[in-house]
């Protein structure tokens, strides 16, 4: 192994371990970074500094390994709605208007994730807010379109906003209907 992979390959090792602590950051150290809005721009600084690397090259993996994420998230959401429209719990219709809602959601995150964490978490409470009286307009149960990770569990935190409703002790997802979707 030359030079240049074990330093790549060292970084790239030390952000596995540490990368699924990044995406919990606490609010509180959110709020108290002054020089980014980004609460991992102190550990991209730390890693570039550590082994020596160019800083751009850091953020990148970071921004890759978060975008393949959410990928998966969004992909894993997709397939428990079409999940839902096979069990009865969803029609075909409801399915794609909350897909079509959520996408709307996910931009409109998107957009304030640039805010400072106040703004932010403003503009997240407007969003969850706004996805609960869209479900209620359209008589569909709002653990559907609160999706993966950004409406309950943060702005990309993967957390219990991963786009699975919780179950009940039955296995069935809490809350949803015994019968065929309205």
């Amino acid at each position: 192994m030359n030079t240049l992979q074990k330093k790549i390959l060292i970084p790239m090792a030390a952000v596995a371990v540490v990368g699924a602590g990044v995406y919990g950051v606490s609010q509180a150290s959110a709020d108290s970074n002054t020089n980014s809005n980004d609460p991992r721009a102190s550990l991209i600084q730390k890693l570039a500094d550590t082994f020596h690397l160019d800083k751009n090259q850091v953020q990148a993996v970071f921004d890759q390994n978060q975008n393949e994420q959410q990928t998966k998230r969004e992909q894993n959401y997709e397939n428990r709605l079409s999940q839902a429209v096979t069990d009865g719990k969803l029609t075909s219709a409801q399915k794609d208007a909350i897909l079509t809602e959520h996408k709307q959601l996910q931009s409109e995150l998107e957009a304030a994730k640039d805010k400072t964490p106040t703004d932010r978490r403003a503009a997240m409470k407007q969003v969850r807010d706004e996805a609960k009286s869209w479900a209620g307009q359209h008589n569909i149960d709002e653990k559907w379109l609160i999706g993966p990770g950004r409406l309950r569990g943060g702005m990309g935190t993967g957390g219990p906003g991963d786009g699975q409703p919780p179950a009940d002790s039955s296995g069935a997802p809490a809350g949803a209907p015994d019968t065929q979707a309205q």
